[in-house]
């Protein structure tokens, strides 16, 4: 009997796991998928280092680069499948193989993009928002949205939109500003390059001036929170709630004024180990996990989207759409500006709460890397 240990950081996709375990091994009688739970990536990196390593980890961040000589490249497997290569999303793989190597397979794949409640726009006599809308039309919708009493207190907000640097980015991005340099070294001329101050400065405004998302803290009479804004910077584990709700659509994250198209993307990988003794037969039960069983949302290749309807979805299929145009966020890039997230986003908070200042504020990150 041959074993395959399969190591997971991910706990809520056991069923997934379990039922690609049973069908691998019913057409491979004398294979053996054990499934191990690791509950961080110290776990993680402890198993790999054991005398006894998994032959396939699985974890909720990409290992962009191979950091730490974990995996094996996957691109002589992935080329000796015909049609694989062109099977999977384009935008996926350009994240995956930076800087050379195919360290594992995309799961869990998700951009953002912009979610609106039909119903808010009717009542205000709106058009509803359409592709390559711009920043500033974006923001008079979202004036024209939201509703305060005469004491300023908002019942509906025009846009939602948490506070976090990485939510951030895309606007960033899209702007063509960027945090880190492509090869991640350095924040110095990227993060304060005037491109990133320009986006970071029409979101702060966002909260300051126009006031149409809710500021940390700020008391609201929204009678729900879930739909206390007529548009919602969505990912697309957010959306998920939405998808059978007529009254939600989605479009595309509005242009910028640097006219970029482009979007970050989360997403997590699976590989096979260096130390695995069994690389090919390891492969073959990733793959069958992966791309034979349909146990990730949304699959990473346009085949299993077709197969499973997504194309077709009025919502899904923007969201995969979109995965055309997703680039590699800092954070995959360096460990170091990944680690500072929290101070960066204290930093955030100020700018928004304290009107400190954008371009100051900006400069000072550089030290992140």
């Amino acid at each position: 009997m041959t074993e395959i240990r399969f190591l997971t950081q991910i706990a809520y996709n056991m069923n997934e796991v379990t039922a690609a375990k049973e069908s691998f091994e019913r057409v491979n009688p004398g294979v053996r998928i054990i499934v191990e739970q690791a509950k961080d990536y110290f776990e993680m990196m402890q198993a790999f280092k054991s005398d006894n390593a998994p032959d396939i980890i699985e974890t909720g961040g990409y290992q962009v680069g191979n950091s730490g000589g974990i995996f094996i490249d996957l691109n002589p497997y992935i080329a000796e499948n015909a049609g694989l290569e062109e099977d999977i999303y384009p935008g996926l793989l350009r994240i995956a193989r930076s800087g050379g190597m195919l360290p594992g397979l995309p799961i869990e794949v998700s951009p953002p993009l912009m979610i609106y409640n039909k119903e808010m726009f009717d009542r205000a006599g709106l058009a509803y928002p359409a592709e390559n809308w711009t920043w500033a039309e974006m923001v008079q919708l979202a004036e024209r949205l939201t509703i305060r009493d005469d004491e300023g207190v908002a019942s509906q907000f025009g846009l939602a939109l948490g506070v976090d640097i990485e939510w951030f980015e895309p606007f960033v991005m899209r702007n063509g500003g960027r945090y880190v340099s492509p090869d991640g070294s350095i924040s110095r001329g990227n993060v304060d390059s005037p491109a990133a101050i320009e986006a970071f400065q029409l979101l702060i405004d966002a909260y300051r001036i126009h006031r149409i998302i809710r500021k940390p803290g700020e008391f609201a009479k929204a009678v729900d929170g879930q739909n206390e804004s007529a548009m919602s910077f969505c990912f697309i584990w957010d959306s998920l709630h939405h998808k059978r709700d007529e009254r939600y659509d989605v479009v595309g994250l509005p242009v910028m004024p640097g006219g970029e198209e482009a979007n970050m993307v989360y997403m997590g990988g699976a590989g096979v180990t260096a130390k695995s003794e069994n690389p090919r037969l390891a492969w073959e039960f990733l793959r069958h996990y992966l791309l034979e069983c349909h146990s990730w949302f949304p699959p990473i290749t346009k085949s299993q989207s077709e197969q499973r309807g997504l194309t077709k979805h009025r919502m899904w299929s923007r969201y995969l759409e979109e995965l055309d145009h997703v680039k590699i966020s800092g954070y995959y890039l360096n460990k170091k500006w990944n680690a500072s997230r929290q101070l960066i986003n204290d930093d955030i908070h100020r700018m928004i709460a304290e009107g400190a200042d954008v371009a100051q504020t900006l400069r000072s990150w550089t030290r992140y890397t």
